[in-house]
This record gives structure tokens, sequence and C-alpha cells, in this order.
């Protein structure tokens, strides 16, 4: 047996998988009575599956030890169970009653109108696809550089976006490129303008926001990043990595 847990959010604000994931770390503990619409769709959940009875099989577990509480709902189903079906059926619900549903999984959030909000796609180019952008920087793959104390990566994707981070330790390629999925806090994440052989990005992330310009030469990408306030400068000559 193994289940898939879901979070209902009563957070009209909240538009991205990455916010989200935060807003669920933030208030999943919350000990408040439940928000109207949290209770609301929590009533409506359990008249269509109840934690007893023909339907039960549908829950991992029930809400004795998980009540809603605050603005937030989690919801443990059993995987072998909830199929694409259930999973219309609770947007459905959650729609009526102006709740997201959140799937830390697959870091998707399902938002009260019916729209989508999905963390990017880092998948590498498909086979005859663009491998590069006009300023040359690649797709298929990382960048990295050392420092002083472990290593540091650049990712740039197809439509613009740039992600970066340092790390105690050296990744592979692949490795590497799936730690910017993650959301993690410490990822830097923005966007780049590609020019002749080079670029511009800007990015932030949770401790800050940066300004970068990279130029590509024989022997690799070279960036100069700094806070947009001008401080902590750094240089470096970054090499390709290839998936």
């Amino acid at each position: 047996m193994s289940e898939a847990t879901l979070y209902a959010m009563d957070a009209p604000r909240v538009k991205s998988a990455d916010a989200a994931a935060d807003f669920v770390e933030k208030w999943q503990d919350s000990t408040k009575a439940p928000t109207a619409r949290i209770a609301a769709f929590f009533e409506r959940l359990l008249q269509t599956w109840p934690t007893d009875g023909p339907e039960s099989a549908i829950w991992y577990e029930g809400f004795d030890h998980n009540p809603p509480a605050g603005q937030v709902l989690a919801m443990a189903f059993e995987l072998g169970e909830f199929d694409i079906e259930r999973l219309q059926q609770l947007r459905a619900m959650a729609q009526a009653h102006g709740v997201h549903v959140f799937d830390p999984e697959g870091h998707v959030l399902y938002l009260a109108d019916g729209s989508e909000a999905r963390a990017p796609s880092l998948a590498a180019p498909e086979p005859g696809g663009p491998s590069q952008c006009t300023s040359g920087v690649r797709f298929d793959g990382v960048y990295e550089t050392k420092r002083e104390k472990g290593w540091t990566y650049l990712f740039f994707t197809a439509d613009g976006k740039i992600f970066w981070q340092s790390t105690g330790g050296r990744f592979q390629a692949r490795a590497a490129m799936e730690s910017f999925a993650t959301g993690d806090s410490f990822i830097v994440k923005g966007t780049y303008k590609p020019s002749d052989a080079a670029f511009s990005a800007r990015l932030k992330a949770s401790f800050g926001a940066f300004k970068m310009n990279g130029v590509l030469k024989e022997d690799g990408l070279h960036v100069h990043s700094e806070r947009t306030n001008g401080r902590y400068p750094f240089d470096a000559v970054y090499t390709f990595l290839p998936l």
C-alpha cells in the first residue's frame, strides 16, 4: 500500500506551485479552526467519499489525527484507488468551494478557477529540437564551476528561464538538473536574455535579488554576478556538462 497526499488550500493569493509549497509548509500545522471554505469543502469531501463504508477504500488515512485546520486540509489517498477520474472529481469539488488543490509530488497547483500552475519543465530538449539558443548557451545539460568551498551550477531552459545554485559537493549533470526542480528556497531563479555569444539575466531567491551577465569564450562561459545593490560580486568561468 502507498499513499498520495494532496492539500486543499484556502489561499486565493497563491498562484504558483512554489508558492503553494511554501504556504503548506508554513500553515499545515495550524491549530486554528478551519476557514469557512475549508470546512465546507471538507463536508462535501466526506459526503462524496466517506471514511467508512464502500467508498472508504479511497482513503489511505482518515482525519482523526489530521483534521482540517486553518487554511489547509491534508488528504491522504490510497494511491491505487486515486486515478485521473477521482482527481477530476476532487478538482470539481474544490472549484465549487473556492479552494486550490496542491500536489506536492507532482509539484502542480490546481487552482480554484480550474487552471493549473506547474513547476517549470526542466527536461532536456527532445531529439531533433534545439539544444542551444542564439547566444550559444545550451539547454541539454548544466554549467558548473569550482569554488573555494563546493561547486556552483547554472541551468538554462529553451523558454528563457535560468536557475542557479551552489552546493557543498559536486553533482553529475542529471542530478544537478533534477535538483533545480525541487523548488528549494536556496535555488536562485529568473529569466535571461540572449545576445551574440552572451546573455544577461535577473534572478531572485528568498535571500535576495541578483543580476548576471555572461559571455561565451573558447575556455567556457564567463559569468559575472552580483546583488542588485552591487554587493557580493562573483566572477567565474563555467564548464558545460552535457547530459
